[in-house]
């Protein structure tokens, strides 16, 4: 029943246990995957079974900003080489 015994209900686990950054993407496997996805396999990252810590969401986020960066460098350096080449 709720209320009767709160410190043991998954979403209160979950953030005692470290990932309170986890709890809104997956409450309800937080408390039963602790591992960090940073920590875990690949097959264990494909499947699921990993909780999202905020290390892991910095990591994705630092990630996908070093590709688009270097999709922007790539893309000023052509259009570089086509103006030069344009004169």
């Amino acid at each position: 029943m709720p209320g009767d015994n709160d410190m043991l209900d998954r979403a209160t686990l979950a953030i005692t246990a470290g990932t309170g950054v986890g709890v809104g993407i997956g409450a309800t496997t937080s408390a039963e995957n602790a591992q960090s996805m940073l920590n875990s396999s690949f097959e264990q990252i494909l499947t699921g079974h990993f909780t999202w810590y905020g290390s892991d969401i910095i990591t994705v986020v630092g990630i996908g900003l070093s590709i688009v960066g270097i999709v922007v460098t790539a893309y000023r350096i052509k259009l570089e080489r086509r103006h030069k080449n344009a004169f």
